[in-house]
């Protein structure tokens, strides 16, 4: 009887051992998935860090209509001397310019007119990039951790500031036509008070109010992000 209880015992202890070992190999390897996972989840916060850094810059940079490098060494103006010319001249369009002054504008008007519109939009194209990296650093968190992190990193208010800059530009950019349609204009003998003129200004007028209105909004977004 002796021997048999002994045999019995003898599997039961093998299999006790072997579920003893699965806990423990299980346990290990929780262990350190979970440690993997933290790590993931360390390193892309930083990624997230990192690329507010960014996006700060951008937007500051975007904010006083400024360009950074990149942008400077692509979009780039006529010279000091035809931007000195371009700027008197344009200042002076509603002051009866001769034609022979009007022939000049229209010409520096092809060369830096549309410069400051070309670099506004290039910084808006940029922040709009930057901010999808920056999303898609914020959905690896999500994965990571189970959870939604859009919130906690105001992925949908950044998203709303990618939107109004990008409107910025596109207003900048109708501004520019505005002004070479007038130069147009009086060159093809309208004046300064006839009613194609006026039509444009109004336009203008209209423009200028909706730029008012986005860059309240813009400037609201910015500093609240760039505070966060």
């Amino acid at each position: 009887m002796k021997k048999e209880t002994t045999r019995t015992i003898g599997p039961m202890k093998i299999a006790l051992i072997a579920l003893l070992g699965a806990v423990v190999i299980y346990g290990a390897s929780q262990f350190f998935a979970n440690q993997r996972f933290n790590e993931l989840a360390s390193e892309t916060q930083l990624l997230i860090s990192e690329q507010q850094a960014v996006l700060a810059t951008i937007a500051e940079i975007t904010a006083r209509n400024g360009a950074d490098s990149v942008t400077e060494s692509i979009v780039r103006d006529c010279s000091v001397e035809e931007r000195s010319s371009f700027d008197s001249l344009l200042g002076n369009l509603n002051n009866n310019l001769t034609r022979t002054q009007l022939v000049e504008l229209e010409r520096l008007f092809g060369r830096c007119g549309g410069f400051f519109s070309e670099r506004k939009a290039m910084m808006a194209t940029r922040l709009v990039r930057e901010i999808e990296v920056y999303e898609s650093y914020v959905e690896q968190l999500s994965l990571v951790t189970g959870s939604d992190e859009s919130e906690s990193y105001n992925v949908e208010q950044w998203r709303e500031l990618a939107v109004a800059e990008k409107k910025m530009s596109e207003l900048f950019s109708d501004l520019v036509t505005k002004q070479d349609q007038i130069i147009r204009a009086l060159l093809s003998g309208s004046s300064s008070q006839s009613e194609d003129i006026q039509l444009i200004l109004r336009e203008v007028n209209e423009i200028q109010e909706t730029l008012t209105v986005t860059n309240t909004q813009v400037s609201r977004l910015r500093a609240d992000l760039v505070s966060y």
